[in-house]
């Protein structure tokens, strides 16, 4: 099963991380979506990024499986 971009939205949704960022859903998964994969190449874990953002680990996996389907 492949991971969209509204299935990104909804997990924020779910998780209430929306308010938190204080955004549209759509701006905050492309630019989560861009600090993975620039985290990728700086070698931060999924968990380093995610406790700093303070952002479920499932969140950040699900961005990576998203980057990862190409």
């Amino acid at each position: 099963m492949r991971t969209t971009k509204a299935d990104l939205e909804a997990i924020l949704g779910e998780f209430d991380i929306v308010e938190r960022y204080d955004r549209r859903p759509t701006c905050t998964v492309d630019e989560d979506l861009h600090q993975i994969r620039r985290n990728a190449r700086l070698r931060v874990s999924l968990k380093e990024w995610a406790e700093a953002r303070s952002v479920p680990l499932i969140y950040a996996r699900a961005l990576r499986r998203y980057l990862d389907q190409g």
